[in-house]
């Protein structure tokens, strides 16, 4: 994990509370990406098979602003994300996993995590855990800045220290989305509180080399489960 005490200028592409185009070229559908790197071989007597999938990646996952309409292609959460940002508000991140290479049953164990994390400023002491909590939508979009969480979903910490872990079970949330033969598993991943006021940064953000940048495999999501 990566972990910075100073301010660095992060240059965001979201939208503004003004700028209508934000929600208006959403995907009509996810395009292809890499999902499994490891799927072992079942041998037919009830023992559970194990994937470990990547995040998408691309179109159906990024950041929103938590008080206003707007978007940006970089996984972020916590506050003044730049300069122009207003004070006090925060945005929130978006991650989308595929689950069609995984076989309907039970899921015995399944682990959000990420190794790309960025801590800039003091997050977790003054906006609280971060947490990632089961969501649904058909696109990414600025349209999911102030859309609720899946009624009865899971919720678990991904951390809540600046030297991690950045990891957490989701098991129920991926059970359910296989329950409802829904092909994604999703998250929203914020702290508990938008912002401080305090006119400093406090983010967590992933990625490798370019901050505004989303690849696969920035979050990787070990399920293993029982088939049926």
């Amino acid at each position: 994990m990566k972990n910075f005490f100073r301010s660095i200028p992060f240059v965001a592409v979201f939208g503004l509370v003004f700028l209508a185009a934000c929600g208006s070229s959403s995907p009509s559908q996810l395009p292809a990406r890499p999902t499994s790197v490891n799927v072992p071989v079942s041998s037919g007597d009830g023992s559970a098979l194990s994937f470990s999938l990547k995040n998408h990646g691309g179109a159906m996952e990024g950041h929103t602003p938590r008080g206003f309409k707007g978007m940006g292609t970089g996984l972020f959460a916590g506050d003044n994300l730049n300069r122009n940002f207003p004070d006090g508000d925060g945005v929130q991140l978006f991650l989308t996993f595929d689950l069609g290479g995984i076989p309907s049953g039970t899921v015995a164990s399944a682990v959000l995590s990420s190794e790309h994390a960025t801590v800039i400023g003091t997050p977790f002491g003054d906006l609280g855990p971060l947490r990632a909590e089961e969501f649904r939508y058909e696109n990414f979009s600025s349209d999911l800045w102030d859309e609720a969480p899946l009624v009865g979903g899971a919720v678990c910490v991904l951390a809540e220290s600046s030297n991690g872990p950045f990891e957490c079970g989701v098991a129920g949330a991926v059970q359910r989305s296989l329950d409802d033969s829904y092909q994604y598993v999703q998250f929203r991943v914020r702290l508990d509180q938008a912002g401080d006021r305090d006119g400093e940064q406090d983010l967590a953000s992933f990625f490798q080399s370019n901050s505004n940048t989303n690849e696969p495999g920035l979050f990787l999501l070990d399920v293993s489960v029982i088939p049926n």
